[in-house]
């Protein structure tokens, strides 16, 4: 399946998605104690078909807007927040102090995983699952996909070898999926979707699983012989402190997106990026740095993204997915045409302007002229927190 497909298959079920559940009303931070169980609802089709036959659905732009903003991050993963998202409670207190005790520090390291975060609540969105996980990577890694921890685990979901091999991750000389985000993406985020089987929706139940594996918790469950969920409260009994912290970092991490306000935070809303893309590397590259002279990127950049690729060399017998930011020619190679038998869009004539309309992105502007994004930003004057406005005349040359 093509990129573009995917994304349209991926707008599609979105849309399916919020036309199907009813707005929740969040309750605030002053609720009084954290529920022992929040089971997330699935809507339920009706049992009479309509009298009447339904309008055909409106049809999907091939290709979404890219996200691209701090706010539209922010957003799309607080949408999916399950109730209740600011809780009650001294070990929430604490994670929430631990997190954003120095406001400024947290929104800098937020603004800098923006591209990466944004990959992920996409993916999230297109499993279906709760936007707590959009922020598992923070708790584990804070987004790095080089991560390696104590013990053996990595990436920036830090799974250990076994768990990662079990879940169809590849592991060979030269390559290492663990530390593919696209790789550890899939395999952590499906084996959310089967703990959401296992556990009825409930995330926090979910997110104990993936922290000390789920027969763990169903023996939790058997043992004391009730099925509700708390961090703060210590339930399921007979689970480890970490286990137990996992949820609170989640649930205090939470809180800080939704109400920043309350905590002195100041997020980077206004703050706008490069948007990743994944797409398969063309025959015959041999390295990431080859890659990146195909697709017009910094190949240091390209190599930080996919440290999975040792020495940044692809070996034989390695996927050959990867992440890269969203450059005109990255497009077309992650939709499927071939840059180099495409003819170039001309270049833009020495005084040719284009005027901002609604909608647009600097991303899309620049792939849409054909002009690198980097280039369209220095001859302007912008930069990554810059905020475009209906009308404003962008330069198209120098």
């Amino acid at each position: 399946m093509t990129a573009s497909r995917m994304r349209a298959t991926a707008a599609t079920a979105l849309a399916l998605a919020l036309a199907a559940c009813q707005p929740q009303v969040k309750p605030d931070i002053d609720d009084p104690r954290e529920p022992a169980t929040e089971v997330r609802i699935k809507p339920v089709p009706s049992a009479t078909a309509p009298a009447t036959p339904l309008p055909p659905a409106a049809p999907v732009a091939p290709v979404p807007d890219p996200i691209d903003t701090g706010a539209e991050v922010i957003d799309r993963m607080t949408a999916r927040f399950s109730a209740p998202i600011c809780v009650k409670g001294q070990q929430n207190r604490h994670w929430r102090k631990r997190y954003a005790g120095y406001p400024e520090s947290f929104a800098r390291q937020i603004e800098q995983i923006l591209p990466l975060m944004g990959y992920v609540v996409e993916e999230v969105e297109r499993k279906g699952l709760p936007g707590e996980f959009a922020l598992l990577p923070i708790v584990e890694s804070w987004y790095r996909p080089d991560a390696i921890g104590p013990g053996g685990p990595a990436g920036m979901w830090q799974m250990i070898a076994s768990t990662a091999r079990n879940h169809g991750i590849r592991i060979q000389p030269g390559y290492d999926g663990r530390l593919s985000p696209i790789e550890s993406t899939d395999a952590a985020l499906s084996y959310l979707v089967a703990l959401d089987g296992m556990f009825d929706g409930e995330w926090r139940a979910m997110a104990m699983g993936y922290n000390a594996g789920e027969y763990r918790i169903i023996r939790a469950f058997r043992s004391s012989g009730d099925r509700r969920v708390s961090g703060e409260s210590h339930l399921p009994r007979g689970l480890s402190r970490t286990t137990y912290d996992y949820v609170a970092k989640l649930h205090a991490l939470a809180c800080l997106f939704e109400k920043p306000e309350r905590h002195g935070l100041v997020l980077p809303r206004e703050a706008r990026f490069v948007p990743l893309v994944r797409m398969t590397l063309p025959d015959g590259v041999q390295s990431l740095d080859q890659a990146a002279v195909r697709m017009g990127t910094d190949a240091s950049q390209l190599r930080r993204l996919n440290p999975g690729y040792r020495q940044g060399r692809v070996v034989a017998g390695a996927p050959r997915d990867v992440l890269a930011p969203a450059t005109a020619l990255a497009s077309l190679m992650a939709a499927g045409a071939n840059p180099e038998s495409t003819p170039a869009p001309p270049a833009p004539a020495a005084d040719s302007t284009y005027t901002v309309r609604p909608g647009d992105t600097l991303s899309r502007i620049a792939a849409r002229h054909g002009i690198p994004l980097a280039r369209l930003f220095s001859i302007n004057g912008l930069n990554g927190k810059s905020v475009l406005r209906p009308g404003q005349v962008l330069r198209l040359a120098p």
